[in-house]
């Protein structure tokens, strides 16, 4: 192993780097050299981490070793190293920053309740971290502190000091983002790239009747259709090369007029406000109007 160089050495290196002898030249040069130093000190500590993290060992000895608390090791390297290779992305499919922090969030909360597997019920709680499940969900008054109430009534949880190592996701959390990753597939535009979010897993994991998150929100008293109501213009646009059908002009009064954005056809119940071979419904116009309402980062999707 090289040693470590000295400060001559570093100074040398500057003074090579830097051309000439002017001192604020020496100054950036040296400033540029330790700089240099220190991203390939970070660069092998993160490839040393990513070997730990392979061979099973938690952020809790990691910690231990870099003399930091185990939140801060994995705030600190967790996204250096990946940490979200238990469920790969499909290829060619784009993980939402929103749906990244979602799953982070889920195995930490899987985490904290000393659980091996993260759960759909814990991608539930994730789902509340960031993005439009998160504005979605508190809407319609679903809580972080009600969905562990939920969880803890329904289902049973080791102490976490049984449990070894860090959690993964379960079979169920596997294939509601297998899941999400074809509705997303499926509803984008081919002209686009195909970018799942938490809509789509948001859609997933509340549709299913089985999964462990659809009995939450049941104990909750959450009417699943809200929530495909809120998302319907999320996950449900068709997939053709501009991301809508082709239409035919159509007078107001036609009621073979579909809404362009739920395909909803227009009634004397329904009506559609037209533009220019584009249609909206009433329902669409208020949902519209409380997504524009939301803070500009929850519909950043």
């Amino acid at each position: 192993m090289s040693e470590q160089p000295t400060v001559e050495q570093l100074i040398a290196a500057a003074h090579a780097r830097a051309g000439n002898d002017d001192e604020l030249a020496l100054l950036d040069a040296v400033i540029a050299v330790t700089r240099d130093l220190s991203g390939q000190a970070d660069a092998a500590v993160d490839q040393v981490v990513r070997q730990v993290r392979a061979a099973g060992h938690s952020w809790t000895v990691i910690g231990e070793h870099l003399g930091v608390s185990r939140q801060a090791a994995r705030q600190k390297y967790a996204d250096r190293v990946d940490r979200l290779t238990e469920a790969p992305p499909a290829v060619g499919l784009i993980r939402g920053r929103d749906l990244q922090s979602g799953l982070s969030a889920a195995l930490t909360a899987a985490e904290a309740d000393g659980a091996a597997e993260a759960g759909t019920e814990h991608l539930l709680l994730g789902l509340l971290t960031d993005g439009v499940a998160a504005a979605t969900l508190e809407k319609l008054g679903v809580t972080r502190d009600k969905i562990r109430d939920a969880s803890r009534r329904l289902f049973e949880y080791p102490a976490a000091t049984a449990r070894a190592g860090d959690p993964v996701f379960s079979g169920e959390a596997k294939a509601a983002l297998a899941a999400a990753e074809q509705l997303a597939t499926e509803r984008t535009p081919t002209c686009a790239p195909v970018v799942v979010n938490t809509p789509q897993l948001l859609a997933v994991i509340a549709v299913n009747p089985g999964s462990r998150a659809r009995r939450v929100l049941n104990a909750l008293g959450v009417d699943v259709a809200d929530i495909k109501r809120q998302l319907h213009c999320y996950v449900n646009v068709p997939r053709t090369a501009f991301g809508r059908r082709t239409r035919r002009k159509r007078r107001p009064d036609d009621t073979s007029a579909r809404c362009s954005f739920c395909g909803q056809p227009g009634s004397d119940e329904r009506r559609l406000v037209a533009g220019p071979d584009v249609w909206i419904c009433a329902d669409c116009v208020v949902l519209c109007g409380e997504i524009l309402a939301q803070p500009s980062d929850a519909r950043s999707t």
